[in-house]
Protein backbone atom coordinates (compact mmCIF):
# COMPACT_ATOMS: atom_id res chain seq x y z
CA UNK A 1 0.00 0.00 0.00
CA UNK A 2 2.87 2.23 0.68
CA UNK A 3 4.29 1.87 -2.48
CA UNK A 4 1.27 2.61 -4.30
CA UNK A 5 1.05 5.66 -2.30
CA UNK A 6 4.44 6.92 -3.39
CA UNK A 7 3.77 5.95 -6.90
CA UNK A 8 0.60 7.77 -7.01
CA UNK A 9 2.37 11.93 -6.82
CA UNK A 10 5.14 10.49 -9.50
CA UNK A 11 2.73 9.35 -12.35
CA UNK A 12 0.40 12.63 -11.70
CA UNK A 13 3.28 14.71 -12.16
CA UNK A 14 5.23 13.04 -14.43
CA UNK A 15 2.71 12.31 -17.17
CA UNK A 16 -0.54 14.77 -18.66
CA UNK A 17 -3.82 14.49 -17.08
CA UNK A 18 -5.03 13.02 -19.83
CA UNK A 19 -2.23 10.47 -20.24
CA UNK A 20 -3.11 9.18 -16.22
CA UNK A 21 -6.63 8.99 -17.21
CA UNK A 22 -5.49 6.40 -20.05
CA UNK A 23 -3.59 4.59 -17.80
CA UNK A 24 -6.09 4.32 -15.48
CA UNK A 25 -8.78 3.43 -17.37
CA UNK A 26 -6.75 0.67 -19.33
CA UNK A 27 -5.52 -0.96 -16.11
CA UNK A 28 -9.65 -1.22 -14.71
CA UNK A 29 -10.28 -2.77 -18.75
CA UNK A 30 -7.74 -5.03 -18.22
CA UNK A 31 -9.03 -5.85 -14.52
CA UNK A 32 -12.47 -6.80 -15.97
CA UNK A 33 -10.68 -9.35 -18.89
CA UNK A 34 -8.72 -10.98 -15.85
CA UNK A 35 -11.78 -11.74 -13.80
CA UNK A 36 -12.96 -13.96 -16.87
CA UNK A 37 -9.62 -15.39 -17.56
CA UNK A 38 -9.29 -17.07 -14.06
CA UNK A 39 -12.14 -18.58 -14.42
CA UNK A 40 -12.41 -18.83 -10.34
CA UNK A 41 -9.64 -21.45 -10.47
CA UNK A 42 -8.03 -19.45 -7.42
CA UNK A 43 -11.19 -20.53 -5.09
CA UNK A 44 -10.64 -24.10 -6.29
CA UNK A 45 -6.88 -24.11 -5.42
CA UNK A 46 -7.79 -23.93 -1.57
CA UNK A 47 -10.88 -26.68 -2.11
CA UNK A 48 -8.87 -29.33 -3.51
CA UNK A 49 -5.49 -28.62 -2.26
CA UNK A 50 -5.42 -31.22 0.88
CA UNK A 51 -7.75 -33.56 -1.14
CA UNK A 52 -4.44 -34.27 -3.42
CA UNK A 53 -1.66 -32.86 -1.80
CA UNK A 54 -2.52 -35.52 1.27
CA UNK A 55 -3.66 -38.47 -0.63
CA UNK A 56 -1.94 -41.45 -0.98
CA UNK A 57 -1.90 -42.12 -4.38
CA UNK A 58 1.61 -41.31 -6.07
CA UNK A 59 1.58 -38.71 -8.48
CA UNK A 60 -1.40 -37.22 -6.78
CA UNK A 61 0.31 -33.82 -5.84
CA UNK A 62 2.30 -33.56 -9.32
CA UNK A 63 -1.56 -34.07 -11.21
CA UNK A 64 -2.87 -31.80 -8.26
CA UNK A 65 -0.55 -28.38 -9.23
CA UNK A 66 0.17 -29.42 -13.07
CA UNK A 67 -3.64 -29.24 -13.55
CA UNK A 68 -4.31 -26.27 -12.14
CA UNK A 69 -1.28 -24.36 -12.76
CA UNK A 70 -1.46 -25.14 -16.43
CA UNK A 71 -5.16 -24.89 -16.58
CA UNK A 72 -5.48 -21.51 -15.23
CA UNK A 73 -2.16 -20.97 -18.15
CA UNK A 74 -4.35 -22.25 -20.74
CA UNK A 75 -7.70 -20.11 -19.89
CA UNK A 76 -5.54 -17.22 -18.91
CA UNK A 77 -4.02 -16.99 -22.47
CA UNK A 78 -6.76 -18.05 -24.18
CA UNK A 79 -9.09 -15.24 -22.78
CA UNK A 80 -5.93 -12.52 -23.44
CA UNK A 81 -5.66 -13.82 -27.29
CA UNK A 82 -9.59 -13.21 -27.60
CA UNK A 83 -8.72 -9.64 -25.87
CA UNK A 84 -6.12 -8.53 -28.21
CA UNK A 85 -8.63 -9.62 -31.12
CA UNK A 86 -11.35 -7.98 -30.13
CA UNK A 87 -9.18 -5.29 -30.02
CA UNK A 88 -8.05 -5.51 -33.56
CA UNK A 89 -11.54 -5.87 -34.56
CA UNK A 90 -13.13 -2.72 -33.23
CA UNK A 91 -13.79 0.00 -35.65
CA UNK A 92 -11.18 2.78 -35.34
CA UNK A 93 -14.90 5.35 -34.65
CA UNK A 94 -15.69 3.10 -31.39
CA UNK A 95 -11.89 3.45 -29.93
CA UNK A 96 -8.87 5.57 -30.60
CA UNK A 97 -5.43 4.66 -32.29
CA UNK A 98 -3.54 6.19 -29.59
CA UNK A 99 -5.76 3.88 -26.98
CA UNK A 100 -5.58 1.34 -29.13
CA UNK A 101 -2.16 1.11 -28.97
CA UNK A 102 -2.04 1.13 -25.16
CA UNK A 103 -5.01 -0.97 -24.89
CA UNK A 104 -2.56 -3.75 -26.64
CA UNK A 105 0.37 -2.87 -24.35
CA UNK A 106 -1.90 -3.28 -21.56
CA UNK A 107 -3.34 -6.72 -22.43
CA UNK A 108 0.18 -8.55 -21.58
CA UNK A 109 -1.86 -8.04 -17.44
CA UNK A 110 -4.60 -9.94 -18.67
CA UNK A 111 -2.43 -12.96 -18.36
CA UNK A 112 0.59 -12.22 -15.76
CA UNK A 113 -2.68 -10.67 -13.39
CA UNK A 114 -4.84 -14.08 -13.98
CA UNK A 115 -1.72 -16.19 -12.97
CA UNK A 116 -0.92 -14.10 -9.85
CA UNK A 117 -3.29 -15.59 -7.81
CA UNK A 118 -3.58 -18.78 -8.54
CA UNK A 119 0.47 -19.18 -7.80
CA UNK A 120 -0.14 -17.16 -4.60
CA UNK A 121 -2.58 -19.25 -3.77
CA UNK A 122 -0.62 -22.35 -4.23
CA UNK A 123 1.90 -20.52 -1.71
CA UNK A 124 -1.19 -19.48 0.74
CA UNK A 125 -1.92 -23.49 0.90
CA UNK A 126 1.66 -24.39 1.44
CA UNK A 127 1.94 -21.48 4.02
CA UNK A 128 4.57 -20.40 1.88
CA UNK A 129 3.14 -16.38 2.28
CA UNK A 130 6.51 -15.41 3.68
CA UNK A 131 8.28 -15.78 0.10
CA UNK A 132 5.08 -14.61 -2.00
CA UNK A 133 5.03 -11.22 0.22
CA UNK A 134 8.65 -10.54 -0.33
CA UNK A 135 8.77 -11.36 -3.82
CA UNK A 136 5.34 -8.90 -4.13
CA UNK A 137 6.90 -6.13 -1.95
CA UNK A 138 10.19 -6.48 -4.32
CA UNK A 139 7.83 -6.45 -7.62
CA UNK A 140 6.39 -3.17 -6.58
CA UNK A 141 8.93 -1.40 -5.65
CA UNK A 142 10.98 -2.44 -8.83
CA UNK A 143 8.59 -2.19 -11.16
CA UNK A 144 7.98 1.58 -10.42
CA UNK A 145 11.38 2.30 -10.05
CA UNK A 146 11.62 0.37 -14.11
CA UNK A 147 8.61 2.86 -14.57
CA UNK A 148 10.55 5.36 -13.50
CA UNK A 149 13.12 4.81 -15.95
CA UNK A 150 11.28 4.54 -19.01
CA UNK A 151 8.93 7.51 -18.18
CA UNK A 152 12.37 9.85 -18.03
CA UNK A 153 14.78 7.91 -20.47
CA UNK A 154 11.73 6.77 -23.07
CA UNK A 155 8.74 8.34 -22.86
CA UNK A 156 6.32 10.17 -20.46
CA UNK A 157 3.63 8.59 -21.27
CA UNK A 158 0.96 5.43 -20.15
CA UNK A 159 2.51 3.24 -23.19
CA UNK A 160 6.18 3.47 -21.02
CA UNK A 161 4.38 3.26 -17.73
CA UNK A 162 2.18 -0.05 -18.96
CA UNK A 163 5.38 -1.48 -20.67
CA UNK A 164 7.51 -1.19 -17.50
CA UNK A 165 4.92 -2.73 -15.34
CA UNK A 166 3.89 -5.70 -18.08
CA UNK A 167 7.55 -6.82 -17.86
CA UNK A 168 8.60 -6.35 -14.13
CA UNK A 169 5.53 -8.39 -13.30
CA UNK A 170 6.51 -10.99 -16.16
CA UNK A 171 9.39 -11.11 -14.60
CA UNK A 172 8.03 -12.23 -11.11
CA UNK A 173 5.61 -14.47 -12.09
CA UNK A 174 8.56 -16.50 -13.71
CA UNK A 175 10.55 -15.97 -10.35
CA UNK A 176 7.29 -17.38 -8.10
CA UNK A 177 6.81 -20.18 -10.63
CA UNK A 178 10.06 -21.42 -10.52
CA UNK A 179 11.92 -20.33 -7.57
CA UNK A 180 8.83 -20.57 -4.70
CA UNK A 181 6.91 -23.33 -6.13
CA UNK A 182 7.88 -27.60 -5.06
CA UNK A 183 10.11 -28.75 -8.07
CA UNK A 184 9.05 -31.53 -10.27
CA UNK A 185 4.99 -30.93 -9.46
CA UNK A 186 4.55 -29.36 -12.95
CA UNK A 187 4.61 -31.68 -16.03
CA UNK A 188 1.99 -31.58 -19.02
CA UNK A 189 1.57 -35.70 -19.00
CA UNK A 190 0.13 -35.14 -15.08
CA UNK A 191 -2.59 -33.07 -16.64
CA UNK A 192 -6.13 -34.33 -15.17
CA UNK A 193 -8.76 -33.25 -17.32
CA UNK A 194 -11.23 -34.52 -14.66
CA UNK A 195 -9.97 -32.65 -11.76
CA UNK A 196 -9.43 -29.34 -14.64
CA UNK A 197 -13.40 -29.30 -14.89
CA UNK A 198 -14.48 -30.39 -11.10
CA UNK A 199 -11.81 -26.86 -10.78
CA UNK A 200 -13.92 -24.87 -13.09
CA UNK A 201 -17.35 -25.58 -12.00
CA UNK A 202 -16.57 -25.25 -8.59
CA UNK A 203 -15.11 -21.63 -9.02
CA UNK A 204 -16.90 -20.56 -11.78
CA UNK A 205 -20.42 -19.07 -10.00
CA UNK A 206 -17.79 -16.67 -8.30
CA UNK A 207 -16.81 -15.30 -11.18
CA UNK A 208 -20.34 -13.54 -11.85
CA UNK A 209 -19.57 -11.27 -8.04
CA UNK A 210 -16.33 -10.67 -9.14
CA UNK A 211 -17.06 -9.43 -12.49
CA UNK A 212 -19.75 -7.55 -10.82
CA UNK A 213 -17.79 -6.38 -7.72
CA UNK A 214 -15.08 -4.98 -11.21
CA UNK A 215 -18.10 -2.83 -12.83
CA UNK A 216 -19.42 -1.77 -9.89
CA UNK A 217 -15.72 -0.35 -9.22
CA UNK A 218 -14.48 0.51 -12.99
CA UNK A 219 -17.34 1.06 -14.98
CA UNK A 220 -17.87 4.72 -14.30
CA UNK A 221 -14.24 5.30 -16.06
CA UNK A 222 -15.55 3.90 -19.14
CA UNK A 223 -18.72 6.02 -19.04
CA UNK A 224 -16.47 9.23 -17.78
CA UNK A 225 -14.59 8.46 -21.08
CA UNK A 226 -17.18 7.95 -23.67
CA UNK A 227 -19.00 11.47 -22.45
CA UNK A 228 -16.43 13.40 -21.32
CA UNK A 229 -12.93 11.93 -22.91
CA UNK A 230 -9.40 10.98 -20.96
CA UNK A 231 -8.80 14.20 -19.30
CA UNK A 232 -12.21 13.70 -17.51
CA UNK A 233 -11.03 10.19 -16.62
CA UNK A 234 -7.87 11.49 -15.03
CA UNK A 235 -9.14 13.82 -12.67
CA UNK A 236 -11.51 11.05 -11.77
CA UNK A 237 -9.31 8.79 -11.24
CA UNK A 238 -6.97 10.56 -9.47
CA UNK A 239 -10.10 11.77 -7.05
CA UNK A 240 -11.39 7.78 -6.92
CA UNK A 241 -7.36 6.43 -6.14
CA UNK A 242 -6.75 8.88 -3.29
CA UNK A 243 -10.34 8.32 -1.66
CA UNK A 244 -9.15 4.39 -2.23
CA UNK A 245 -5.96 4.93 -0.41
CA UNK A 246 -7.03 6.85 2.54
CA UNK A 247 -9.96 4.34 3.21
CA UNK A 248 -7.30 1.65 2.82
CA UNK A 249 -5.75 2.37 5.80
CA UNK A 250 -8.44 1.80 8.02
CA UNK A 251 -10.28 -0.91 5.75
CA UNK A 252 -7.61 -3.35 5.32
CA UNK A 253 -6.35 -3.87 8.65
CA UNK A 254 -9.62 -4.95 9.87
CA UNK A 255 -10.76 -6.75 6.82
CA UNK A 256 -7.59 -9.03 7.12
CA UNK A 257 -8.61 -9.25 11.04
CA UNK A 258 -11.73 -9.96 11.17
CA UNK A 259 -12.41 -12.91 9.20
CA UNK A 260 -10.72 -15.62 11.53
CA UNK A 261 -11.70 -13.88 14.52
CA UNK A 262 -15.64 -14.12 13.75
CA UNK A 263 -15.03 -17.65 12.57
CA UNK A 264 -13.44 -18.55 15.73
CA UNK A 265 -16.20 -16.62 17.41
CA UNK A 266 -18.48 -18.78 15.47
CA UNK A 267 -17.06 -22.07 15.83
CA UNK A 268 -15.98 -21.61 19.97
CA UNK A 269 -19.13 -19.67 21.15
CA UNK A 270 -21.69 -19.29 18.66
CA UNK A 271 -23.53 -16.58 16.99
CA UNK A 272 -25.02 -14.25 20.18
CA UNK A 273 -20.93 -13.45 21.06
CA UNK A 274 -20.25 -13.52 17.41
CA UNK A 275 -23.03 -10.77 16.71
CA UNK A 276 -21.42 -8.96 20.05
CA UNK A 277 -18.36 -8.28 18.50
CA UNK A 278 -19.53 -7.35 14.82
CA UNK A 279 -22.18 -5.04 16.63
CA UNK A 280 -19.25 -3.27 18.69
CA UNK A 281 -16.48 -3.67 15.76
CA UNK A 282 -18.74 -1.83 13.36
CA UNK A 283 -19.74 0.98 15.69
CA UNK A 284 -15.92 1.59 16.46
CA UNK A 285 -15.26 1.57 12.54
CA UNK A 286 -18.29 4.15 11.97
CA UNK A 287 -17.09 6.64 14.42
CA UNK A 288 -13.28 6.33 13.22
CA UNK A 289 -14.52 6.35 9.08
CA UNK A 290 -16.88 9.27 9.68
CA UNK A 291 -13.72 11.60 11.87
CA UNK A 292 -11.62 10.52 9.03
CA UNK A 293 -14.48 11.93 6.44
CA UNK A 294 -14.11 14.91 8.24
CA UNK A 295 -10.77 15.59 7.55
CA UNK A 296 -10.95 14.46 3.98
CA UNK A 297 -13.84 17.00 3.85
CA UNK A 298 -11.59 19.81 5.19
CA UNK A 299 -8.51 18.80 3.52
CA UNK A 300 -9.64 17.80 0.04
CA UNK A 301 -8.03 20.81 -2.11
CA UNK A 302 -5.23 20.31 -0.45
CA UNK A 303 -4.59 16.95 -0.32
CA UNK A 304 -4.76 16.62 -4.14
CA UNK A 305 -2.41 19.47 -5.17
CA UNK A 306 -0.03 17.96 -2.75
CA UNK A 307 -0.33 14.35 -3.55
CA UNK A 308 -1.25 14.74 -7.17
CA UNK A 309 -0.63 18.24 -8.29
CA UNK A 310 -1.77 21.19 -9.40
CA UNK A 311 -2.86 20.40 -12.43
CA UNK A 312 -5.87 18.04 -11.04
CA UNK A 313 -7.36 20.25 -8.88
CA UNK A 314 -10.34 19.77 -10.77
CA UNK A 315 -10.80 16.31 -8.96
CA UNK A 316 -10.86 17.95 -5.08
CA UNK A 317 -14.52 18.67 -5.60
CA UNK A 318 -15.18 14.60 -6.09
CA UNK A 319 -12.85 13.06 -3.37
CA UNK A 320 -15.35 13.50 -0.50
CA UNK A 321 -17.90 12.58 -2.42
CA UNK A 322 -16.02 9.62 -3.69
CA UNK A 323 -14.76 9.44 -0.37
CA UNK A 324 -18.40 8.82 1.98
CA UNK A 325 -19.50 6.65 -0.76
CA UNK A 326 -16.07 4.02 -0.20
CA UNK A 327 -16.91 4.36 3.68
CA UNK A 328 -20.33 3.46 2.98
CA UNK A 329 -19.87 0.10 0.83
CA UNK A 330 -16.50 -0.82 3.24
CA UNK A 331 -19.36 -1.40 5.97
CA UNK A 332 -20.14 -4.64 4.39
CA UNK A 333 -17.13 -6.37 6.08
CA UNK A 334 -19.47 -6.34 9.24
CA UNK A 335 -22.59 -7.77 7.49
CA UNK A 336 -21.04 -10.15 5.58
CA UNK A 337 -19.94 -12.58 7.83
CA UNK A 338 -23.93 -13.82 8.43
CA UNK A 339 -24.37 -14.46 4.77
CA UNK A 340 -20.70 -16.32 4.11
CA UNK A 341 -21.60 -18.34 7.41
CA UNK A 342 -24.76 -19.01 6.39
CA UNK A 343 -23.62 -20.03 2.37
CA UNK A 344 -25.53 -17.06 0.56
CA UNK A 345 -23.00 -16.50 -1.45
CA UNK A 346 -25.57 -16.47 -4.76
CA UNK A 347 -27.83 -13.58 -2.69
CA UNK A 348 -24.29 -11.53 -2.46
CA UNK A 349 -23.47 -11.90 -6.23
CA UNK A 350 -27.17 -10.95 -6.74
CA UNK A 351 -27.10 -7.96 -4.84
CA UNK A 352 -23.28 -6.64 -6.30
CA UNK A 353 -24.37 -7.06 -9.71
CA UNK A 354 -27.99 -4.85 -8.70
CA UNK A 355 -25.66 -2.49 -7.49
CA UNK A 356 -23.17 -2.26 -10.48
CA UNK A 357 -26.68 -2.47 -12.65
CA UNK A 358 -27.40 0.50 -10.63
CA UNK A 359 -23.88 2.06 -11.02
CA UNK A 360 -24.34 1.85 -14.76
CA UNK A 361 -27.39 3.73 -14.90
CA UNK A 362 -26.66 6.32 -12.80
CA UNK A 363 -23.54 7.33 -14.89
CA UNK A 364 -25.71 7.08 -18.06
CA UNK A 365 -28.10 9.58 -16.44
CA UNK A 366 -26.38 12.29 -14.53
CA UNK A 367 -22.75 12.64 -16.72
CA UNK A 368 -24.66 14.44 -19.35
CA UNK A 369 -26.38 16.74 -17.25
CA UNK A 370 -23.83 17.09 -14.12
CA UNK A 371 -20.33 16.29 -15.39
CA UNK A 372 -17.79 14.48 -12.89
CA UNK A 373 -20.12 15.31 -10.27
CA UNK A 374 -22.66 13.30 -11.44
CA UNK A 375 -20.37 10.12 -11.87
CA UNK A 376 -19.59 10.97 -8.06
CA UNK A 377 -22.96 11.01 -7.31
CA UNK A 378 -23.50 7.62 -8.84
CA UNK A 379 -20.97 5.68 -6.77
CA UNK A 380 -22.35 7.62 -3.71
CA UNK A 381 -25.52 6.28 -4.63
CA UNK A 382 -24.66 2.46 -5.61
CA UNK A 383 -22.43 1.86 -2.79
CA UNK A 384 -25.19 3.39 -0.04
CA UNK A 385 -27.84 1.15 -2.39
CA UNK A 386 -25.28 -2.04 -2.13
CA UNK A 387 -25.16 -1.25 1.77
CA UNK A 388 -29.00 -1.27 2.19
CA UNK A 389 -29.53 -4.68 0.40
CA UNK A 390 -26.34 -6.14 2.20
CA UNK A 391 -27.77 -5.24 5.53
CA UNK A 392 -31.01 -6.11 4.68
CA UNK A 393 -30.60 -9.91 3.65
CA UNK A 394 -27.85 -10.41 6.22
CA UNK A 395 -30.12 -9.34 9.14
CA UNK A 396 -32.24 -12.03 8.41
CA UNK A 397 -29.76 -14.68 9.37
CA UNK A 398 -27.16 -12.46 11.62
CA UNK A 399 -28.93 -9.08 12.82
CA UNK A 400 -26.20 -6.93 14.40
CA UNK A 401 -27.00 -4.27 16.66
CA UNK A 402 -27.17 -1.31 14.18
CA UNK A 403 -27.71 2.18 16.85
CA UNK A 404 -28.51 4.99 14.32
CA UNK A 405 -28.74 7.72 16.92
CA UNK A 406 -25.37 7.05 17.54
CA UNK A 407 -24.13 6.85 14.30
CA UNK A 408 -26.13 10.24 13.28
CA UNK A 409 -24.64 11.40 16.52
CA UNK A 410 -20.79 10.69 14.87
CA UNK A 411 -22.11 12.15 11.65
CA UNK A 412 -23.04 15.42 13.38
CA UNK A 413 -19.87 16.35 14.77
CA UNK A 414 -17.98 15.30 11.97
CA UNK A 415 -20.16 17.78 10.14
CA UNK A 416 -19.65 20.27 13.30
CA UNK A 417 -15.78 19.50 13.09
CA UNK A 418 -15.94 20.05 8.81
CA UNK A 419 -17.37 23.77 9.77
CA UNK A 420 -14.78 24.57 12.44
CA UNK A 421 -11.74 23.50 10.93
CA UNK A 422 -12.78 24.59 6.94
CA UNK A 423 -12.30 28.35 9.05
CA UNK A 424 -8.28 27.76 8.94
CA UNK A 425 -6.74 28.57 5.85
CA UNK A 426 -2.96 29.78 4.97
CA UNK A 427 -1.30 30.42 2.41
CA UNK A 428 0.72 26.91 1.84
CA UNK A 429 -1.33 24.02 0.53
CA UNK A 430 1.47 21.72 2.52
CA UNK A 431 0.93 23.98 5.53
CA UNK A 432 -2.60 23.45 5.48
CA UNK A 433 -2.63 19.82 4.80
CA UNK A 434 -1.21 19.22 8.14
CA UNK A 435 -2.95 22.34 10.18
CA UNK A 436 -6.69 21.54 9.00
CA UNK A 437 -5.71 17.47 8.82
CA UNK A 438 -4.14 17.54 12.44
CA UNK A 439 -7.06 20.08 13.58
CA UNK A 440 -10.05 17.87 12.11
CA UNK A 441 -8.82 14.78 14.24
CA UNK A 442 -8.32 17.13 17.82
CA UNK A 443 -11.65 18.63 17.15
CA UNK A 444 -13.32 15.69 16.27
CA UNK A 445 -12.12 13.65 19.08
CA UNK A 446 -13.11 16.53 21.81
CA UNK A 447 -16.64 16.66 20.46
CA UNK A 448 -16.97 13.26 20.93
CA UNK A 449 -16.05 13.18 24.10
CA UNK A 450 -18.27 16.48 25.09
CA UNK A 451 -21.58 15.16 23.27
CA UNK A 452 -21.01 11.26 23.65
CA UNK A 453 -20.67 9.67 27.33
CA UNK A 454 -20.07 6.33 26.04
CA UNK A 455 -17.06 7.68 24.64
CA UNK A 456 -15.73 9.23 28.00
CA UNK A 457 -16.85 5.55 29.49
CA UNK A 458 -14.64 3.92 26.69
CA UNK A 459 -11.58 6.07 27.37
CA UNK A 460 -12.23 6.01 31.10
CA UNK A 461 -11.65 1.92 30.88
CA UNK A 462 -8.25 1.70 28.89
CA UNK A 463 -7.02 4.28 31.39
CA UNK A 464 -8.05 2.42 33.97
CA UNK A 465 -7.12 -0.95 32.61
CA UNK A 466 -3.76 0.80 30.98
CA UNK A 467 -3.00 2.05 34.45
CA UNK A 468 -4.29 -1.20 35.98
CA UNK A 469 -1.52 -3.23 33.69
CA UNK A 470 1.83 -1.04 34.47
CA UNK A 471 0.91 -1.45 38.23
CA UNK A 472 0.83 -5.20 38.36
CA UNK A 473 4.00 -5.10 35.93
CA UNK A 474 5.61 -2.56 38.28
CA UNK A 475 4.76 -4.92 41.28
CA UNK A 476 5.75 -7.97 39.61
CA UNK A 477 9.42 -6.37 38.66
CA UNK A 478 12.39 -7.45 40.34
CA UNK A 479 13.81 -5.46 42.90
CA UNK A 480 17.04 -3.61 42.55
Amino acid sequence: MAIGFISFPLLTRVLSVADYGMLSLTLQVAAMAVVLSKLGLQNSIQRFHQEYTAAPEAGSQQRFYSTLLLGAALSAAAVALLFIVGLQALPGSWIPSAFRKVLLVGSGLVFIRAMHPIVMNFLRAERKTKAFNIVDVLTKATSIGFVCVLLFAWSRSAKAALVGTVAIESVALIVLILGVLPRGVISPHAFDEKLYWAAITFGLPMVGYEFAAVVLDSGDRLLVNHYLGFQAVGYYSAGYNMATYILNLLMYPVNLAIFPIYMKLWTDKGADETRMFLSDALSHFVMVGLGLMAGVAVTARDAVIVLGSRKLQEAYPLLPVLFFGLLLYSLHIFFNPGLVIHKKTFTMAKIITAAAILNVLLNVVLIPRIGLQGAAVATLISYGTFLVLIVRESSRVLPLRVNLVEYLRYLLVAALTVVLVSRFQHSSEWVDLILKGSLSFFVYVALLWLIDPGIRMRVGLFFRHTTGASANAAGQADPI
